[in-house]
């Protein structure tokens, strides 16, 4: 069994989200609901969970407030699945720490892939990185989230997003190329990358090569159009790509 806390201030959320777990994710146990931060801190306390369902939006505060309690030293750090309407700066802020989130109202297949996904990585080492992670990218100046958490094989690694040179597609993953450090293979593929880094100065150059625009050194266009990078790699240039790139080396 899942013990389970469900932090929600809405009375009639907290419901819907108990009655599909309890029809859909028998294997999961609520041992306790509450609606606020200090709520969630004292249930926490009296209840070690190995999974909270944490709204962002509670009546003020945030629920980021409850991580950064989390990810203080010394404190039992649960599995997290966020409960968020279409707040688009927080849902990228998550995704970039690769937590899970759901939108309201809760799609209950979406509820049970979550779970199973809890109960997979049940007794592994927990997320710390990840969590720090996303409470820097939130409380940070800028809306511009600066890190990425990339998760492989090896476990979670935290890169800088500035440090990223390119991506590189491998079947159903993605190898990471990053300055001054050894590559990384993601266990993501390279279209899930590339709808999180849209708008970050990454361009989808090939259907098999995401590129940081801040590392374009030059770009040859004989041999059917190849781009050459600061860490002198050559990345082909798709036929249909290669207007929108004349109006992006334009504007830089």
């Amino acid at each position: 069994m899942l013990k389970a806390i469900i932090i929600d201030d809405e009375k009639n959320s907290q419901e819907s989200l108990k009655g599909k777990l309890d029809l859909f994710c028998p294997e999961v146990e609520i041992v306790g609901i509450g609606s606020s931060v200090a709520e969630g801190k004292s249930l926490l306390a009296a209840n070690p969970a190995d999974l909270i369902f944490l709204d962002i939006d509670l009546s003020g505060e945030s629920g980021f407030d409850l991580l950064e309690h989390l990810s203080a030293e010394g404190v039992q750090q649960p599995a997290v699945v966020f409960i968020t309407a279409h707040d688009e700066f927080a849902i990228q802020a998550i995704k970039f720490s690769a937590l899970d989130y759901l939108l309201k109202p809760v799609d209950p297949e979406e509820l049970v892939r979550a779970v199973r996904k809890v109960e997979d990585n049940k007794g592994l080492p927990k997320r710390s990185a990840s969590f720090n992670v996303l409470v820097e990218n939130i409380r940070q100046a800028s809306d511009s989230p600066k890190k990425i958490v990339i998760p492989t094989s090896e476990g979670m690694h935290v890169i800088r997003l500035s440090d990223i040179i390119r991506l590189e597609s491998s079947s159903n993953y993605t190898t990471f190329f990053i300055n001054g450090e050894k590559n990384l293979l993601a266990s993501k593929t390279l279209k899930e990358f590339d709808a999180m880094l849209e708008g970050y100065s990454f361009f989808r150059i090939h259907k098999s090569h995401l590129v940081n625009v801040n590392y374009l050194k030059k770009y040859v266009q004989t041999d059917g159009g190849y781009l050459i990078l600061e860490d002198g790699s050559r990345i082909p240039v798709a036929n249909r790509k290669k207007e929108p790139l004349m109006s992006l080396l334009k504007n830089l």
